[in-house]
């Protein structure tokens, strides 16, 4: 059983007082103020150019992400990997960054977390959306709580070579010790955040669905805007395997979170087609957009343009969910 943390009864008892003045203090504890712009900061740097897997400008994106995450105060490292054929590998590699639990178990095995999101791109474009915004909303979650005592192990990984087939995270879950495994209790995956309609959040295919329905209380809290899907071609709420990094864990039985922004309630009811492009610009050249991931449309200047505050409104919306539920997080 995992459960957010409950406040001490003094502190519970000032909150009721408080919220006798103020309805919503109880229900909606105070932010950051500028929750959401680390993110956009993040996303527009790393957004600068284009990321394909196992190219240079990947490696140099990963360098960008390990400094960000050190000068944080996490020690971060690379996990190189290969894939490709045997006779001609491409070299890649996840960036990882730890934060150990702040008291250890009685010889028990503490709780792990792993939040990821991948930082390669399509070379269509420089990737804004897919997935810069979700490298962004991970980066801001570990600049806020690098000074946070958690009572659990907190793992963030930007996933190299996604694009290449789910590379990255496929490779890290086949070495993640048989321990790590049993006493990963969530993974978080962010992927294209800014562009889509909707904001969504599912559980993957495993159906183990609790950390996905903690969180909706959380969005209902906070009137964040975060939905399931309704879609008749799949179980509601649930994600199918293949379409970004937490395939992996879900294949190793580790609940999992899965955020994304696109419209499951247009075309093939899948969530491929991110844009209502018909109501949205019905009028203009852009009446036939569909997506923005893996196309030449994927860079900030022109998704800004295009939809306005949209992409600062999500990136706010997920980083605030996922960073209540990790600060009040008690396994």
């Amino acid at each position: 059983m995992h459960r957010l943390r409950k406040l001490p009864a003094l502190a519970l008892v000032a909150l009721l007082l408080v919220a006798l003045l103020t309805p919503s203090a109880l229900a909606t504890p105070p932010l950051p103020a500028d929750i959401g712009t680390p993110a956009y900061g993040y996303t527009a740097a790393l957004a600068a150019g284009a990321r394909v897997a196992g190219s240079a400008e990947e490696l140099a994106a990963a360098q960008q992400i390990e400094g960000w995450l050190d000068s944080m105060g996490y020690d971060a490292g690379f996990q190189p990997f290969t894939f490709g054929p045997t006779s001609k590998p491409v070299a890649s590699q996840n960036v990882i960054a730890g934060k150990p639990a702040a008291v250890r178990g009685n010889g028990q095995a503490v709780p792990l977390v792993i939040v990821g999101a991948h930082y390669d791109c399509v070379g269509t474009a420089n990737g804004a959306d897919d997935n810069a915004s979700g490298v962004g909303v991970m980066l801001e979650l570990a600049q806020r709580l690098a000074d946070t005592d958690l009572p659990y192990d907190l793992v963030f990984i930007a996933f190299g070579a996604e694009e290449a087939g789910l590379e990255g995270s496929d490779y890290y879950v086949k070495h993640m010790s048989k321990t790590d495994r049993e006493r990963a209790i969530a993974m978080v995956n962010f992927d294209s955040l800014i562009a889509g309609d909707y904001r969504y959040i599912h559980a993957a295919f495993n159906h183990k669905t609790w950390v996905r329905d903690e969180m909706l209380e959380i969005v209902d809290a906070y009137d964040l805007g975060i939905r399931t899907h309704t879609s008749p071609r799949y179980p509601a709420g649930i994600t199918p395997p293949g379409f970004s990094d937490y395939t992996a864990f879900s294949k190793a039985g580790i609940p999992v979170a899965a955020f994304e922004s696109t419209n499951w309630e247009i075309g093939d009811l899948d969530g491929y087609l991110q844009l209502d492009a018909a109501t949205e610009f019905a009028g203009t050249e852009y009446e036939d957009l569909w997506e923005i991931w893996h196309t030449e449309y994927d860079y900030l200047e022109f998704i800004d343009w295009l939809l306005g505050d949209r992409p600062e409104e999500h990136l706010k919306a997920y980083t605030t969910l996922v960073y209540v539920f990790l600060r009040d997080l008690e396994p």
